[in-house]
């Protein structure tokens, strides 16, 4: 488990910089790419029907390779912030769990850089991971905050908290139009190939569920800074 060599504000200063490295990395680079992008048809990049990872497609994105540096980075930096956040609980085997799961949704999110949609089966596998397993760590978050009698983290925190489960699970439950669970690579392969719809839902959620998880962490990561900042003082 990481920080327990450190002092408890350290580990929490350490965690809270994590977070907001993290975040900061990520938005700064999906708004850079972005900006610079311009797609198979020359179109220019809408949160309203482009995906996040085509940000990161190799040979389309022009600002490909710091798209994809900017998740491996920023994933590793989520995977610290959910390991000390863990520690930062001091729940017992519920830590242990949150730590686990967090550990399987950063490394995860790192991943989908090092496997960019170039390269499908890999990048729908560890994307995929990544979804299901932040769905796991938020919810385990809002059910900290609601149900224990911790005191360690305020209340107002289940806002963000399951702003983010409800992005994830609105993603990850959508009805596709294969008719199941999940899209098949040769279907998402074909709909961007076609004529873009102007509106894609599935797009925005994908959307909805970054900046959400973005924002969450980043709340907490403040208020971890701040605390820490208290405690050196």
């Amino acid at each position: 488990m990481v920080c327990t060599c450190l002092r408890p504000p350290r580990c929490t200063a350490v965690t809270a910089l994590a977070g907001i490295a993290g975040t900061v990395v990520l938005a700064l680079a999906s708004l850079i790419t972005a900006l610079a992008y311009s797609g198979r048809r020359g179109e220019p990049y809408s949160l309203l029907n482009h995906f996040i990872s085509e940000l990161g497609e190799v040979g389309v994105s022009e600002l490909a390779w710091l798209f994809n540096g900017a998740l491996f980075a920023g994933g590793l930096c989520l995977t610290v912030f959910l390991l000390g956040l863990a520690v930062y609980m001091k729940a017992g085997w519920f830590s242990a769990l949150f730590g686990a799961i967090g550990l399987i949704t950063g490394v995860s999110g790192a991943l989908v850089g090092i496997f960019p949609m170039n390269n499908l089966a890999p990048h729908a596998r560890v994307a995929m991971t990544f979804f299901n397993m932040g769905l796991v760590a938020t919810l385990l978050f809002s059910l900290y905050i609601a149900l224990s009698r911790q005191r360690r983290l305020p209340r107002w925190m289940l806002a963000p908290g399951l702003l983010a489960t409800a992005f994830f699970v609105a993603f990850v439950f959508y009805p596709h139009p294969t008719g199941s669970g999940t899209m098949t690579i040769e279907e998402t392969t074909r709909r961007l190939m076609e004529t873009r719809p102007m509106v894609w839902p599935m797009a925005i959620l994908e959307w909805g569920m970054l900046i959400s998880i973005l924002v969450w962490a980043l709340v907490v990561s403040l208020y971890l800074w701040a605390r820490s900042r208290a405690k050196q003082s």
